[in-house]
């Protein structure tokens, strides 16, 4: 009975507990939320705190390369290292910033370097294995490609550390450095990062030139630049000229570019993809040569590839064509394997290399113009010429031209059967007479040459030859021997080319490269050791009369196919034994160039795609040579050679025969019988030659006394 008063206590209480129970809880949430919040924005507090400021740039962001240029000094050939040129705030015109704010961040000016909407989109594509680039603002995608500290993994905490880095960046730098850094920095496809490089690659232009159109479509690459596809009409492309004119639609709406002007853009068209020279692959030849230069002045390639310096060749973009086409002409492309080929053409005041070709990369990888591919073979032979003519002797020394003949170390002409160094002219040459050293090189007379070069000295042949730029190391081999004047040594086109260039311009030996000037990234050039005025080895006498003779080769001599239609042209034609190689290396003041074909089997130079017969300096060299000439001197104004007196001793290095009675003592007056010396050119050919060809050969040489035409030889 008890129970039931307790009972009546108990029952309000316990109508009572659930509204407290219910009561309670939303307090309980409340107090949850709240403290949640709170604790939250501690913890973004503290994390924000905690965020350091970043200020170094992660590596290799800001390397921008070296750009290395044509001789106009603006039209590239490559860059090495990044392909990226930092741009001052003044040279990047407002329509370029105007519209990649448009593409990628239209609240910037306004903005406190975060967009809220854009960071929860961020985020819930964080979240989502979505697109982590989502959302983000200029300032958010400088933290993360500029500055140090930002690892790259799609991580919720990586992200809400670029949202503070973008906080601190927006308040402690102007809005303007901050687009600079950016425009300066993000990528744009095509291997080009910053405004500048893909204004070049994009245009060909710098970045001040822009156009409307031009910019707009810059800040619609920056979106997806590995994807969009400037040309065309697949997907790519299409999605491209819809982000182009969405960012024209946002200049628009930003106040920036006038409806009716935006509507009369055109999608732009741009260059093709820039790989570099792109002239048959010369680029790989020249990018090689170019870095081997620049190690041999003392600039490290960590230099070049970082340091932002303007590297200035002498290629004319031009030549390199014409060089081009002349090789394809000769239907290069299409030789074996196995044969070199190279062209090269030197400027004979600097020795800049203004064109070259060395061979089509598809058939062979050989450097055919700055490595020795060949031995120099009768183009060799102007050195002994130039080494007589140093000596104090004339161009009119007389010489034999007989074939075959023995000599002694001394020069002296010794029996066939004593001991001797054997000598033949080539077989179209045949035996000749007494001749001067014009003659003798305009004919390319082995036995007269070689007489020169024993007469001149061996020894001083070889330091003459050296300098003209032929290495010591190609001509130690052969110290001494009398063959070296037969052009034994192995050259390089490139020593040859330049080499004649001496002859070219008045006896001065110049060094050959293709870089002309380097500038460093503070505008302080970079001095180069071929700036300075290079060696006379010739006075201007001497190498007008070397001039001369090598003008009578194309003139009247083995170098005809040479001859230029509008003006005066010089060389000499090279053919090595067994024809394994051939030469053409000829000049007109202002340019020397060299053509050289080799093969590198132990084989004759014999019916090439294109050529049918055998290849030897006086055809297809010469052919090449004039081809390419031809066209490059119309850039120049026609020169005459400086005529010369003809000075110097004329000396008489005509011996007679041993083979043949001496000669019963003459009346003053008398003349030398026919061979002897000071008389008239012997026609006989050796004994040993069959009547049929002795009498071709002497109709041939008949017609060369009369017509002053000599059949041509290597």
């Amino acid at each position: 009975m008890h129970s039931l008063p307790r009972a009546r206590r108990l029952r309000p209480a316990l109508t009572r507990l659930p509204r407290a129970l219910r009561t309670r809880p939303r307090r309980a949430a409340i107090v949850l939320v709240i403290t949640s919040v709170l604790l939250a924005a501690a913890a973004v507090v503290v994390g924000y705190v905690r965020t350091p400021l970043p200020t170094r740039p992660q590596d290799g962001v800001t390397d921008e390369g070296s750009a290395v240029y044509y001789a106009d000094g603006r039209t590239p050939l490559f860059r090495l290292g990044a392909n990226r040129e930092n741009v001052r705030h003044g040279q990047i015109p407002d329509r370029l910033r105007w519209a990649v704010l448009s593409a990628e961040d239209r609240g910037f000016y306004g903005g406190h370097g975060v967009s809220p909407s854009g960071t929860f989109r961020a985020l819930w594509n964080n979240a989502s294995g979505g697109d982590t680039q989502g959302g983000s603002t200029i300032t958010q995608q400088l933290a993360r490609n500029y500055f140090k500290g930002l690892s790259r993994d799609r991580t919720m905490g990586r992200k809400v550390k670029e949202i503070f880095v973008a906080m601190k960046l927006d308040r402690s730098r102007a809005k303007d450095e901050i687009l600079d850094l950016y425009l300066n920095t993000i990528y744009f496809g095509r291997q080009t990062s910053g405004v500048q490089a893909a204004a070049r690659a994009y245009f060909d232009k710098d970045v001040w030139q822009l156009d409307v159109a031009e910019c707009a479509l810059l800040g619609a690459m920056i979106q997806r630049p590995a994807y969009f596809r400037t040309r065309g009409d697949g997907p790519a492309a299409r999605a491209l000229r819809a982000r182009w004119r969405y960012v024209l639609d946002g200049m628009v709406s930003m106040g920036r570019l006038g409806r009716a002007e935006a509507d009369r853009q055109r999608f732009p068209r741009t260059q093709d993809e820039w790989t570099g020279v792109g002239l048959s692959g010369q680029d790989l030849l020249v990018r090689h040569r170019v870095e081997e230069e620049l190690a041999s002045v003392g600039i490290p390639m960590d230099s070049v590839v970082n340091g932002g310096l303007k590297i200035y060749t002498g290629l004319d973009q031009r030549w390199m064509r014409h060089a081009e086409q002349a090789m394809r002409e000769a239907r290069e492309p299409r030789w074996p394997g196995t044969v070199h080929a190279g062209l090269v053409a030197v400027d004979s005041r600097t020795g800049e290399v203004k064109a070259l070709y060395g061979g089509d990369p598809k058939r062979s990888q050989i450097d055919s113009v700055f490595a020795p591919v060949a031995q120099a073979g009768s183009t060799f032979k102007p050195y002994v010429l130039a080494a007589a003519l140093r000596k104090g002797l004339s161009v009119r020394t007389r010489v034999s031209g007989r074939s075959p003949q023995k000599f002694a170390p001394n020069g002296d002409i010794t029996p066939m059967t004593a001991p001797g160094y054997k000598v033949d002219n080539d077989e179209e040459i045949g035996s000749l007479g007494a001749m001067d050293l014009v003659r003798a090189t305009a004919l390319s007379v082995n036995t007269g040459y070689v007489k020169a070069a024993l007469k001149t000295g061996i020894a001083d042949v070889q330091e003459t030859a050296r300098l003209f730029g032929v290495p010591a190391s190609a001509l130690a081999p052969f110290r001494g021997q009398a063959g070296i004047a037969l052009g034994t040594p192995d050259v390089a086109a490139v020593t040859q080319a330049a080499g004649y260039a001496a002859f070219a311009n008045g006896g001065t030996a110049v060094v050959p490269h293709l870089v002309t000037r380097v500038v460093d990234a503070h505008g302080r050039r970079v001095p180069l050791p071929w700036d300075r005025p290079g060696r006379r080895v010739l006075n201007a006498e001497q190498a007008a009369q070397a001039a001369y003779a090598l003008r009578a080769t194309v003139r009247s001599g083995t170098g005809e196919h040479a001859a230029l239609p509008d003006r005066e042209a010089a060389g000499k034609t090279g053919t090595t034994d067994h024809n394994r190689a051939a030469w053409f290396v000829g000049f007109v003041p202002q340019v020397s160039t060299a053509v050289v074909i080799g093969n590198a089997r132990p084989a004759p130079l014999r019916d090439l795609p294109g050529f049918a017969g055998t290849v030897s300096g006086k055809n297809l060299p010469a052919t090449i040579w004039r081809s390419f000439m031809d066209k490059a001197v119309r850039d120049l104004p026609a020169r005459p050679f400086p005529e010369p007196a003809f000075s110097g001793v004329a000396a008489n290095w005509v011996d007679a025969d041993p083979a043949q009675p001496t000669p019963s003592r003459r009346k003053p007056g008398e003349p030398a019988p026919a061979g002897r010396d000071g008389g008239s050119p012997t026609l006989a050919p050796t004994p040993a030659v069959p009547p049929e060809v002795a009498r071709r050969r002497i109709a041939k040489q008949k017609a060369r006394e009369s017509a002053v035409t000599p059949t041509p030889n290597s």
